[in-house]
């Protein structure tokens, strides 16, 4: 009896529990959700609150969410580029609550989504780190064709001029910025300058610069910073256009874009040819101050959908440029005249594949190739015959998988590994050298609420040539008002030697000066010596050391505001302090009266500042921006100077002190005005910025700026005015510093008054 009571229990609770169960799963929740155009907004992430559920819109802005308890229920809609919206929604048993949600957009125009400050896509306005986006329509407008010409009107850089056009970012030299394409890395630097004249922007998407140390995210060469350029893909099934400029030097650009997008296959295929005449700056050289020369650029990518949670990719890119110039040996009296011919060329491959495992974790795996060469070669003019060959070929791989796993709406973790192989073969280097570096990397960041974001992450690098380094960050934004945020962040940064640094053996075949790199310096100075080439030793071998790699921490904390709905305000004040900063200095002077250099650590750097920019929008088609950069950057000095003691008595006591570094200013500005007067289809636009005096040489050695070697500030002007006709095709007239001022020994890359005309066709 009893057991057919407790079967009959048993039987009872079985049943209640499988109504109950029946009863949670029969409720859902669907719905649409557009924008304020009432357009629907795709991949938008929809998020049930009580049990984590995720659905992510289609193409239609639809989403769907089942098997639900009847109740309230709590969903969050979030989409990069739009407001986070929170709604509480009552759906009844066995029912399904049908909604329509609109989403709004951020204050910050399009495009508003970067990936390079967190390896995710991500709002710009969510960003804790300084982040500066240079969007398309605005290069476009401005007529420039280089991205050195870009770069050079944005607020905090300063462009220089040494073995290439680099630019300077809070007072780093060009070297300690990670240059970067669709994510992937530039190779080919000359003295630690990566050219900048050498990338085209006729196919930019869009520019997105991070400043500070971002060692954690991206390894030894973004200790400055990183600037990611990333390129344009095709939105139509087809798309054609071709864009051509021609201008003061002949200078003459040539583009052209492709692009076919179905619906799994993308394709698009970018060629530039770029040539000059070259200028000369200095009346009665022998040699241009920039050369004659011609440059193509072809790039492809082609993108596949196998299927919704998986799709490949191929990148390639390659470059080739060729100059030719005039030099000679000897006096400029009495010379010796040669003809010089140069080819650069770089390349790259990068197959990529990503996989969305679920709703929370998509993983990525990439394999990148990248070569570099140059090949240079002086001949006697008199009669043929070969004065001096140089030729020099660096090879980089990387090899990367990493993931992003969404543990809920308010916890996102980055995680990620590789290896990087880099080659070099050169005869200017001592032997065949190669580094080997593995890496890995992790980040999460954390949303306690809307108004806040916490990132914390790290990367170890275990390199084959110098100690291990292990790089932390931490970041965090919180939005105080709707109309005030703050940001914050500080991190470790670093930067190794590189090839040039330890291993270089080269002596100037026209100028004469000889520079070494510190593995072999100790060695190539004696036999130098040996051969009777040095006339004095300024410094003891036995002081000549090994360098190590540089080490910083940095701190940025700062401000948006946002007084109107047109205007915004931003402001960042940054401090680096660096260990171990590697600089050149001349350790030799040789018969013919040049210098040897060789590369040293110095002992401490630092630099600080304060950066702002106002944007504002005043009126219908009038976009303004003024930015301006209080600059400090100072080497410490170790001196020995004599004193009194406390009885007195003369001794010799070692100083040390903070003076100012060379080559920076510390003040600079930019004003940029653009007009689009839409009745005409008109567009015009002048743009302006001005540089504080700067340390211009170090006229008695003593390592730092007295206040006798300072170069006067200078100011530069371009302008634009362009018409567009039927929405496809625009003609653009452009002045470029118009006040044709040239400073020939330390602005080489100014080449004067520049007019230019250039034509825009939208064929397809």
């Amino acid at each position: 009896m009893l057991g057919l009571m407790m079967r009959a229990l048993l039987f009872t609770a079985s049943v209640f529990l499988l109504t109950q169960t029946g009863l949670a799963q029969n409720s859902q929740i669907k719905g649409r959700i557009v924008n304020s155009n009432n357009d629907p907004v795709t991949d938008a992430y929809v998020i049930l609150g009580n049990n984590n559920q995720i659905d992510i819109t289609d193409k239609n802005g639809r989403f769907f969410l089942s098997d639900l308890m009847a109740g309230t229920h709590s969903i969050t809609i979030s989409k990069i580029g739009y407001q986070t919206t929170e709604k509480q929604v009552e759906v009844k048993h066995n029912a399904t609550k049908e909604l329509q949600i609109m989403l709004h957009t951020r204050r910050y125009q399009a495009p508003s989504v970067v990936v390079t400050a967190t390896r995710t896509r991500k709002d710009i306005e969510e960003v804790p780190t300084p982040v500066t986006v240079i969007k398309k329509d605005e290069i476009r407008n401005s007529g420039n064709t280089r991205l050195s010409d870009v770069l050079a009107e944005q607020t905090g850089l300063v462009l220089t001029s040494d073995h290439g056009t680099g630019v300077q970012v809070q007072g780093f030299d060009p070297e300690y910025t990670l240059i970067m394409i669709d994510g992937q890395p530039m190779i080919g630097r000359t003295a630690g300058t990566l050219d900048l004249s050498r990338i085209s922007v006729g196919n930019i998407k869009q520019v997105e610069m991070m400043k500070g140390p971002s060692s954690a995210l991206w390894g030894s060469d973004a200790m400055a910073g990183v600037i990611n350029i990333i390129t344009e893909k095709g939105n139509r099934p087809f798309e054609m256009d071709v864009t051509s400029r021609y201008g003061t030097n002949q200078t003459f650009d040539i583009g052209t874009n492709i692009s076919s997008n179905s619906s799994n296959w993308q394709n698009d295929i970018s060629f530039n040819r770029n040539s000059s005449a070259g200028y000369s700056l200095v009346p009665g050289s022998i040699s241009q101050t920039v050369p004659d020369y011609e440059n193509y650029t072809g790039t492809y990518r082609t993108e596949l959908a196998i299927s919704d949670r998986i799709q490949t990719a191929l990148h390639a890119r390659y470059y080739h440029e060729t100059q030719q110039s005039t030099d000679f040996i000897g006096s400029q009296d009495n010379p010796t005249l040669l003809n010089d011919k140069a080819i650069q060329e770089d390349y790259s491959l990068t197959p990529s594949f990503h996989f969305n495992v679920n709703a929370k974790l998509n993983i990525d795996t990439e394999y990148h190739y990248s070569g570099y060469r140059t090949e240079r070669e002086f001949v006697y003019q008199e009669n043929d015959q070969l004065y001096q060959r140089d030729t020099f070929k660096q090879t980089y791989q990387k090899a990367e998988i990493r993931g992003n796993y969404s543990w809920d709406a308010n916890h996102i973790s980055t995680f990620g590994t590789g290896l990087n192989w880099e080659q070099l073969r050169a005869e200017r280097y001592k032997g065949n050298p190669d580094f080997q570096n593995i890496f890995i990397f992790g980040q999460h960041e954390w949303l306690p609420s809307n108004k806040m974001d916490l990132i914390a992450g790290f990367r170890y690098d275990a390199h084959s040539e110098y100690t291990n380094q292990f790089s932390p960050k931490f970041s965090a934004r919180y939005e105080l008002f709707d109309w005030f945020q703050l940001r914050g962040s500080v991190g470790r940064g670093f930067k190794a030697p590189d090839f040039r640094q330890l291993f270089l053996n080269f002596s100037n075949p026209t100028v004469g000066y000889t520079v070494l790199g510190s593995s072999t310096v100790k060695e190539e100075l004696t036999q130098l010596d040996k051969e009777g080439k040095i006339d004095r030793i300024l410094l003891p071998l036995d002081n000549l050391s090994e360098i190590t790699a540089e080490r910083s921490w940095a701190y940025n904390v700062g401000f948006d505001l946002y007084p109107l709905p047109d205007l915004q305000l931003r402001i960042n004040a940054f401090r680096n302090n660096v260990d171990d900063l590697i600089e050149t200095a001349p350790i030799a002077e040789k018969t013919n009266g040049q210098s040897v250099y060789s590369y040293f650590n110095l002992e401490q750097i630092y630099t600080q500042g304060i950066e702002t920019q106002i944007r504002w929008n005043p009126i219908s088609g009038l976009n303004a921006s003024l930015g301006y950069q209080l600059l400090d950057a100072r080497r410490q000095i170790q001196q020995t100077q004599t004193v009194q003691d406390e009885n007195g008595n003369p001794i010799q006591k070692e100083i040390s002190k903070y003076e100012p570094m060379f080559n920076r200013s510390k003040h600079s500005a930019n004003i940029k005005l653009f007009y689009h007067y839409k009745p005409w289809d008109i567009e015009t636009n002048i743009r302006g910025r001005w540089h504080g005096r700067y340390g211009r040489f170090d006229a008695n050695g003593n390592g730092f700026v007295d206040s006798g070697e300072y170069e006067e500030g200078y100011t530069l002007w371009n302008s634009a005015v362009a018409k567009t006709f039927a929405d496809k095709y625009k003609i653009q007239f452009g002045i470029d510093n118009i006040f044709d001022f040239t400073r020939p020994q330390q602005l080489s890359y100014l080449p004067g008054r520049i007019y230019y005309a250039q034509i825009s066709l939208q064929l397809y």
